[in-house]
């Protein structure tokens, strides 16, 4: 009953055009590793639309998923963009697993596991991939052996695998995770508990992110910010006709 969990992503040209990459085959190497990481942040928003206004569970089979995002322009969150793009790397050829997360960012306290990354191995070395978190990450992928833009890396000297980021002279924690192979069937109860449990953040306000080649835009609730080239522009959102419009025009979201 779960096998649509696991199913081959039906038609991987269509998804890389959807992100706007029109090549189809690339090659698995590691420079289209990252093309695919920052074509995928640039192009399909983190959103929680169907959780926030439809309060319903995101379906994680990966026809649904394919449908979503390629077929309705849509977006999602980690469970649904993390599963989908370790479909289409699967399908592209590379070498591939999933991890369950914890979010550490800005805790001071261990968080349950509630997100869902992807580990790539090229030419015998780990590199973590995230299209699904809506906080600070990585616009390529972040190998286990060095320091990406931005100041991101990896961290095995603890218990958990992290990922890290320098800021201003000091190291930041922002996720952690056992690097094991975690079954997709797995993540059905994450996915339920993050999305529908009573408190569910996701079902407090709308929010929508997405990376813009100088910086990035968001929704959070009722306020819509642009942050380009270290310039931050905010606009108060007053109706739900003036949501509609920025959903349509500034992230190609139609609800």
């Amino acid at each position: 009953m779960y096998s649509g969990l696991y199913a081959p992503i039906k038609d991987p040209g269509a998804y890389l055009r959807r992100i706007g990459i029109e090549e189809y085959p690339l090659s698995p190497n590691r420079e289209n590793l990252d093309r695919i990481i920052y074509a995928h942040l640039t192009h399909v928003p983190f959103e929680n639309l169907d959780e926030y206004y439809d309060k319903s569970c995101p379906e994680l089979e990966t026809d649904k998923l394919f449908d979503k995002i390629v077929t309705r322009h849509r977006g999602g969150y980690c469970f649904e963009l993390n599963a989908a793009i370790y479909s289409l790397l699967c399908a592209l050829g590379y070498e591939a697993y999933p991890v369950a997360c914890r979010i550490q960012w800005g805790m001071d306290h261990l968080r349950p596991l509630s997100h869902r990354a992807t580990i790539v191995i090229i030419d015998g070395v780990k590199h973590y991939c995230d299209v699904g978190f809506g906080g600070p990450s990585a616009k390529c992928s972040i190998p286990f052996n060095e320091t990406v833009d931005g100041g991101f890396y990896i961290d095995q000297s603890n218990r958990e695998t992290q990922v890290m980021r320098k800021v201003d002279g000091h190291d930041e924690l922002i996720i952690s995770f056992n690097d094991t192979f975690f079954e997709p069937v797995d993540f059905i109860p994450l996915n339920y508990q993050v999305s529908m449990a009573p408190g569910s953040y996701f079902q407090m306000m709308p929010m929508i992110n997405m990376t813009t080649p100088t910086g990035s835009m968001s929704i959070t609730g009722d306020v819509f910010k642009c942050h380009d080239s270290g310039q931050v522009t905010e606009v108060k959102i007053e109706n739900e006709q003036m949501m509609a419009d920025y959903l349509r025009d500034k992230f190609g979201l139609v609800k």
